[in-house]
């Protein structure tokens, strides 16, 4: 399998280093509760750029990882990487609005945040599950051939517990809606994190 080892080098230390700025962003801005407060919410001022240049770090790493899956060639990975890409290149351009009980309209910018971040939120697990089955394909070791796929699990995981927390938010508002985006979080870029230094170590 020819490999482009600078790539998913960079699509791995481009998700870790969103994990570590959203991790550091709890520290900077500690009025947002993480139990009910979105990630999003920390692109809002004051230093919101530093959580905009986070969600710039994860368009980077889908975008290296699909140029990678591009050379092997993983067409359809490559398609949907590039889409996720642009997902979060848009969710950082565009701001969100801040929850509150009082606002009842949404701005343009937020409602184009909301856009992009559902769409890469839907699209990240298919596309985890179609680059796991391709790159399997093309691999020697064996048993890359197994985790590759298994991966993919991670992000189905994230998915489910967002979505089901989402769901049960809206008869009971006291769901940690808040802790089940940051696992999602999680998943979505330690799945990136672990597919790019497995191909970069095979």
């Amino acid at each position: 399998m020819t490999s482009l080892y600078p790539l998913e080098l960079t699509s791995a230390a481009a998700a870790a280093l969103w994990l570590i700025i959203i991790l550091l962003l709890h520290f900077t801005k500690p009025e947002l509760d993480p139990r009910t407060r979105m990630i999003s919410e920390y692109a809002r001022e004051p230093h919101g750029w530093i959580m905009q240049l986070a969600f710039f770090c994860m368009a980077l790493s889908c975008g290296a990882l699909a140029v990678a899956m591009w050379a092997l060639p993983l067409l359809l990975g490559s398609a949907l990487l590039t889409i996720c890409s642009v997902g979060f290149a848009g969710a950082g351009i565009f701001v969100t609005d801040p929850v509150s009980l009082a606002q009842r309209t949404q701005t343009r910018s937020g409602a184009l945040h909301v856009l992009f971040a559902f769409a890469v939120i839907a699209i990240f697990p298919i596309m985890a599950t179609v680059v796991g089955i391709g790159v399997a394909g093309k691999v020697t070791s064996i048993s890359a051939r197994y985790w590759l796929p298994a991966l993919s699990g991670l992000p189905w995981t994230g998915f489910l517990v967002f979505i089901g927390a989402t769901l049960i938010s809206v008869r009971r508002p006291r769901t940690p809606l808040g802790y089940c985006e940051r696992f999602l979080v999680l998943a979505y870029s330690l799945w990136l994190v672990a597919i790019a230094l497995m191909l970069a170590s095979t």
